[in-house]
């Protein structure tokens, strides 16, 4: 009786009459293709599936490779070189350390991230996503939620974020590449005066179109229910812009807080502004750089338009 290579479902012999044992066998690695799970417990060393078997209690043989443990190195798992087929896998693994799929054939490998699924293929030598076309397709893509990317992203069609994004890029290239991009700006038939909560979970530019009727603080924060300080982290940096309209009487950003905590801004030229210009809208940019926590260098400019 001879055996599959990949999966070592049992072939008797030709005119063999014990068909009943290698049957069975065969019955029982083939549910484990299609639907057994392997757990494996990984600690700080690379660990070697166990091959297929006339049983079906290789590693390999099961659909799914699930890996647990708390890593204190970074592993690979290797898949025996020679043995072809598609897992899927899921790494629960704890630690700050990566998982990586390869084939002890060499060739090209994969890594898990952790408290990811992914789907994977060996030919024997290279181990890849069996999926690795699907996003190529794709002509719209909606998400919600906490959006990471690492590698450079391009961005050439119609592109919105409405939640958290963060594009890392790599050593060697941009984070992101834009071939145009548009920023949402409030526009409000308000009149500036007193304490004006600029949201800047809301927006990066606010445009108050009534004359203004007096003096004016501006107050920066996530919005009524998050402060800009839980929002942010230390070394990003944040630019927003507040235009107010002035009539016959002109009037300006006396002071400028963050989080209801007032603020010394650094004005361009190191003029700082003593009033405003009368029919006018008086453009004021604020660029915060966050150096500690609650610790902000915030550069200031106030240009007229008229």
């Amino acid at each position: 009786m001879t055996t599959t290579s990949n999966l070592s479902l049992n072939q008797p012999a030709y005119n063999s009459t014990a068909w009943d044992v290698p049957l069975n066998a065969n019955e029982t690695i083939l549910d484990n293709q299609f639907s057994a799970t392997t757990t494996i417990a990984l600690t700080n060393s690379n660990v070697t599936l166990t091959g297929p078997n006339t049983t079906g209690t290789g590693q390999t043989q099961a659909m799914r490779f699930r890996f647990t443990g708390a890593i204190s190195a970074n592993i690979t798992v290797y898949i025996p070189s020679g043995i072809s087929g598609s897992w899927i896998v899921t790494n629960s693994t704890t630690g700050a350390y990566t998982v990586t799929m390869a084939s002890a054939g060499g060739g090209t490998t994969i890594a898990t991230s952790q408290g990811d699924t992914i789907f994977i293929y060996s030919d024997g030598t290279n181990v890849a996503a069996a999926d690795s076309g699907l996003l190529d397709s794709l002509t719209s893509l909606s998400l919600s939620g906490t959006l990471s990317v690492t590698g450079a992203s391009t961005f050439n069609g119609a592109s919105t974020f409405n939640a958290k994004s963060t594009f890392n890029g790599s050593s060697s290239s941009l984070a992101t590449v834009l071939k145009n991009a548009a920023e949402p700006a409030t526009i409000s038939a308000t009149a500036a005066t007193g304490t004006i909560n600029f949201d800047i979970l809301t927006q990066s530019i606010l445009y108050y179109t009534t004359n203004a009727s007096g003096n004016f603080t501006i107050n920066v924060r996530g919005n009524g229910s998050n402060t800009f300080n839980s929002i942010t982290s230390t070394g990003q940096v944040i630019t927003l812009v507040f235009l107010n309209t002035n009539g016959s009487t002109a009037y300006y950003g006396s002071a400028f807080q963050i989080d209801s905590a007032a603020i010394t801004p650094k004005w361009q030229g190191n003029v700082v502004p003593s009033g405003g210009n009368a029919n006018s809208i008086d453009v004021y940019t604020y660029t915060i750089l966050k150096t500690g926590s609650a610790a902000y260098t915030v550069l200031a400019s106030q240009t007229q338009f008229v």
